[in-house]
């Protein structure tokens, strides 16, 4: 090369090295100004050409980006950095095969540069070549010396094979790449986010509480940032928090569908039942296919008695074959308790049966029962399942199945010592802990057996429930038990439960002694003035010392819980204080002609008369209650 062409090569490649300066302290035009100067002087300057086409790859031009740093690549091949760059560009435009082979190259070229591994990562992933692209990141996280900090190389690696860690199952590692993720980037709400979605869908809820947090810090006006804080805050129970994280999200822009649709649940929850309908009615308009949507609005439609629009939602999802399993599981489920509460009690239990698709699998690996006799008269396992109050309604479905086959019941210690009288020769009683018999060649849930018996009816309760002697009564008062709140885990606990301050009607009431019933933190609510209770003489930490408090009392009355079903089987008259709607088992469907329940012939209900708010829904219930207790208090004293 000529002295001449030397020394303009040089004078090219200066202000090529200057544009870069100004490239990479943010000064696009001075940069671009420069490029093009070095251009002028050596049209096939390679440094410049790269800049130029970086610049044209970040504004957006990934096809003028190919053509200048091709030429780049032709005048100077060796550069590893061109191949990383290029490759981007084909990406963008599609060209993926095209794309993975120059960022192959750049491997080749320079294997220590993590930025062209996770070039070549990014171009995996969009072949589909998930395995490999999680390959590609781990390598350029390797070789990134800041890698899980603000000062990284390669930012986007540790979220990408996060995500493909996540998709592919490996939920721990994925956790911990979002992690290095958001601190890589601290003020990036997508990263918090990513994290979030990842640990709430991992079910560390409080965990994702923090990062959805950050989020909504980040982003204090992005409705979906908002919505998606409220989301989690009703997972976790936090009802009210919920409340009003999602109505910060209706009122900061245009709602989503599931905004919308998270909104109504919450309002359900907290018995704003006519406002819950209205907020998923708008999910539904805005988004008339969305299966959570539809699921969601079903449920509210039946708490609201609107059962034949209730099943139209559900049954849409669930013969939606675009739908997911799971959903279509979830609308199935829904609509077999607006069919047990209707009364169409075959098909009902048979689509009951879609919740095993919803809890935990069976804790055997038994196949299921099909109702039949088994081999050899082998012994059947039955196990019970969700809450007890579940377990005690269904016990009396254990004889009739022992009648086909032996039967290895397995119940929560809290039950065996109630069940032991259906201990036979045929009902073999057992704890959770104990190994399963060698021969059990089959197994079933107690709330399956409606289903595979073929019962249309309630049977009668369990016979020989275990209750103590009904101890003496000295000075002939009316004895009345009460239970007025259930678990408040549970997620709807709101509509079921009560304070016991809302009990003050009772108070005074002559010739009544009030027990009480309640376990759990309600326990401590203290008592409105004059509402004088005994308490449980030993701790009820089983429910066969709670029965044999019962079996001594005149009445019982509680909210819908285990202790309505205990009473109930044990055929003590119970007065069931019941929420609006209220749960299919007390429902229409379940009573005979005169308004009694079917379950429990000496049950009571009192329930709500309208989908009133929360603060006035009891009152006429409570009050209705009283009247009707000094009536019963009367009765019984002769009076």
């Amino acid at each position: 090369m000529a002295p001449q062409h030397r020394e303009t090569a040089r004078r090219a490649a200066a202000l090529a090295r200057d544009g870069l300066a100004h490239h990479q302290a943010g000064r696009t035009e001075e940069a671009e100004r420069l490029y093009r100067e070095a251009l002028a002087l050596r049209a096939d300057e390679p440094d410049a050409l790269h800049g130029l086409g970086v610049l044209a790859l970040a504004g957006g031009r990934s096809g003028l980006a190919i053509a200048l740093i091709g030429r780049a690549i032709r005048a100077r091949p060796e550069t590893a950095l061109y191949y990383v760059n290029l490759g981007s560009a084909l990406r963008d435009q599609g060209h993926l095969e095209e794309a993975r082979a120059a960022l192959q190259v750049a491997v080749l070229r320079d294997p220590d540069d993590p930025r062209a591994h996770l070039g070549l990562a990014l171009a995996l992933q969009r072949l589909g070549r998930a395995a490999n692209a999680v390959d590609a990141a781990g390598q350029a996280i390797l070789r990134d010396p800041a890698h899980g900090t603000p000062a990284t190389l390669i930012p986007g690696a540790s979220a990408l094979q996060g995500r493909l860690r996540l998709e592919a199952g490996d939920v721990e590692p994925a956790l911990g790449l979002l992690r290095a993720a958001a601190a890589e980037a601290p003020d990036a709400p997508e990263a918090w986010h990513a994290l979030a979605a990842a640990l709430g869908g991992a079910g560390r809820l409080a965990e994702a509480e923090a990062a959805f947090r950050r989020t909504a810090a980040l982003v204090p006006d992005d409705p979906a940032a908002l919505a998606n804080l409220g989301g989690v805050l009703f997972e976790l129970n936090r009802l009210d928090e919920a409340l009003a994280a999602l109505r910060q999200a209706a009122a900061a822009g245009p709602a989503t569908p599931a905004t919308r649709s998270n909104l109504g649940l919450v309002l359900m929850a907290l018995g704003h039942l006519p406002e819950a309908e209205q907020e998923l009615a708008r999910a539904a308009t805005l988004a008339p296919e969305a299966d959570g949507v539809r699921i969601n609005r079903g449920s509210v439609l039946a708490e609201l008695g609107r059962h034949e629009e209730a099943e139209a939602c559900l049954l849409a999802v669930e013969t939606d074959v675009t739908a997911s399993p799971l959903d279509r599981a979830r609308a199935r489920f829904n609509r077999a308790t607006v069919l047990l509460a209707t009364g169409r009690r075959a098909e009902g239990w048979a689509a009951f049966e879609a919740r095993r698709m919803l809890i935990p699998p069976p804790p055997t690996t038994l196949p299921d029962w099909d109702g039949g006799p088994l081999p050899d008269g082998a012994p059947l396992l039955l196990h019970a399942e969700q809450g007890l109050g579940d377990a005690i309604q269904f016990l009396r479905y254990v004889g009739p199945a022992a009648s086909r086959a032996p039967v290895w019941l397995v119940l929560p210690d809290a039950l065996r010592r109630l069940a032991g009288g259906l201990a036979s020769p045929r009902c073999t009683i057992a704890g959770p802990s104990e190994p399963t018999p060698p021969d059990c060649v089959a197994q079933a849930s107690l709330l399956s057996l409606p289903h595979l018996l073929r019962f249309d009816h309630a049977p009668p309760p369990a016979p020989r429930l275990a209750a103590a002697t009904p101890p003496a009564v000295a000075d002939g008062s009316l004895r009345v038990g009460l239970c007025w709140a259930g678990n408040s885990g549970y997620r709807f606990d709101r509509r079921r439960s009560l304070r016991l301050e809302e009990l003050a009607p009772l108070a005074g009431l002559p010739g009544i002694r009030f027990v009480s019933l309640q376990q759990g933190q309600a326990a401590s609510q203290p008592a409105p003035p004059g509402l004088d209770m005994i308490p449980p003489s030993t701790p009820l930490d089983n429910l066969a010392d709670t029965a044999a408090l019962i079996a001594g009392l005149d009445l019982v009355v509680s909210v819908d819980t285990a202790i309505a079903h205990l009473a109930g089987t044990l055929d003590r008259p119970v007065w069931l204080l019941n929420r609006f709607g209220g749960d299919w088992r007390w429902q229409s469907g379940w009573q005979d002609k005169a308004g009694c329940s079917l379950w429990y012939p000496r049950l009571r209900q009192f329930r709500q008369p309208a989908p009133l708010p929360p603060d006035q829904a009891w009152s006429p219930v409570i009050t209705e209650m009283a009247v009707a207790l000094s009536s019963f208090a009367c009765g019984m004293s002769g009076g």
